[in-house]
């Protein structure tokens, strides 16, 4: 399985090929998708802002169909709170949308996460997987 991020997500609605070819790599080794109730609310958020809005709404919906989405929980946050106080410490802030994604990824076992934002670097457990 592998975790993907809301810009990986919002290239491939774009139809970026660097994103499709990571797709398709993916797909050949029957990899599962997951990825999180925050990257789905940023991608619902996008889409209310999106002129064709109701349009939008149906790309997300039909995406929601094919991935595994991991919802937050209590191990989430006891991860949230273990990485914003390692980054605070170390000078190395990010969002907390990203930290929270991060977390959620981490309390299901999932390591590997897939995104353009090379700032997930910055946390300790995860593999980012950039295109």
């Amino acid at each position: 399985m592998v975790g993907v991020d809301t810009t990986f997500l919002i290239d491939l609605f774009r139809n970026d090929e660097r994103a499709i070819e990571v797709l398709k790599k993916l797909s050949r080794r029957k990899e599962s998708i997951a990825t999180t109730v925050v990257n789905m609310a940023e991608l619902y958020r996008g889409a209310f802002l999106h002129p064709k809005t109701e349009e939008k709404i149906s790309e997300i919906e039909e995406l929601k169909d094919i991935l595994i989405i991991f919802d937050m929980r209590i191990e989430s946050a006891k991860y949230y709170g273990r990485i914003y106080a390692d980054l605070k410490n170390k000078g190395k802030i990010i969002t907390d949308r990203d930290i929270l994604i991060a977390s959620i990824f981490l309390s299901f076992g999932e390591r590997k996460i897939v995104t353009r934002d090379t700032h997930f670097n910055e946390i300790p457990g995860i593999e980012v997987i950039t295109y």
